[in-house]
């Protein structure tokens, strides 16, 4: 498992963490995670009447004798979560030191070694104007360095669409599960919208914002032509202490808007980078659970 995102150090930190759903998904495999759907675990969950073809070895005799009523005795399954990772690699997430996508591969990394080692399914759908060449979710500990290659070799490039992505992913009718983006969300066509989906399709959204602390707070002084990473516009700009201040107004304004959006729909929203250090906001995320 050799890689550059993820150190020993860190991954000890991460010991015995989980990934926070708090829905119930139903599963594939059996996991360690209880599921909508009623299995044979240890857990019991119900009694339904007994029926003809029913396997005898379930009927729950102590209540037959209490009720004169054959009653089959139901359990909570015990199922993995399918964990999707959808990584912003278009061109704007090269900018900053180290670059955002550099930050976002980190935390998607950090997250996949969790679930592959919590039993669930990982799996990562990198986008741009469209759904990239995703790596299929995938189980077990022995699929981390897979998952790790994957991520190294994400290139940032091309123009952000993220409604176009996310319905491209929804196409290929995923199962419900956790929906973790990892982006900026500088999109001029928008997030919420894409978000909306995803909870409409019965998944769980969780939105990792990655910035940089230059473009939360940037460095007053002299004139500039500041030039779009992704469309390659110009813009001439005077970055006096009175520009600085009204952008850093709609900095702070933008990123409240979306804490806000997020809290009313019930979307975990974490804020990583800048002055935000990308471990520490994710082990904050992951010790919720």
């Amino acid at each position: 498992m050799s890689s550059s995102l993820l150190d020993p150090d860190f991954i000890r930190r991460l010991a015995r963490l989980r990934l926070l759903a708090r829905r119930r998904f139903a599963g594939a495999a059996g996991g360690a995670r209880r599921s909508t759907r009623r299995g044979q675990s240890v857990e019991f969950a119900d009694h339904r009447p007994y029926a003809p073809g029913d396997d005898v070895r379930r009927i729950d005799w102590n209540a037959y004798a209490r009720l004169e009523e054959l009653v089959l005795r139901l359990y909570i399954a015990e199922e993995d979560l399918s964990v999707y990772l959808l990584m912003d690699t278009s061109a704007s997430l090269a900018f900053g030191d180290p670059p955002k996508l550099e930050v976002a591969k980190r935390i998607a990394a950090a997250l996949a070694y969790v679930g592959l080692t919590g039993s669930e399914r990982v799996g990562v759908v990198p986008f741009a104007e469209g759904m990239r060449a995703p790596l299929a979710p995938t189980r077990g500990k022995g699929r981390v360095g897979t998952v790790l290659r994957f991520l190294d070799a994400l290139e940032p490039a091309g123009e952000t669409n993220l409604a176009r992505s996310v319905e491209s992913f929804l196409a290929r009718r995923p199962r419900p599960g956790l929906v973790v983006l990892l982006s900026d969300l500088l999109d001029p066509g928008g997030w919420q919208r894409p978000l909306e989906r995803l909870l409409g399709e019965k998944h769980e959204p969780v939105v990792f914002q990655v910035l940089d602390a230059e473009e939360l707070d940037p460095t007053p002084g002299g004139d500039f032509t500041l030039v779009d990473a992704e469309r390659g516009t110009r813009v001439d700009v005077s970055l006096d202490a009175r520009a600085v201040a009204a952008y850093r107004a709609r900095v702070v304004a933008f990123l409240e808007s979306i804490a806000a959006w997020c809290k009313r729909r019930g979307v975990t929203y974490v804020r990583a980078g800048g002055e935000v250090p990308f471990e520490e906001a994710l082990l904050s995320y992951l010790r919720a659970a």
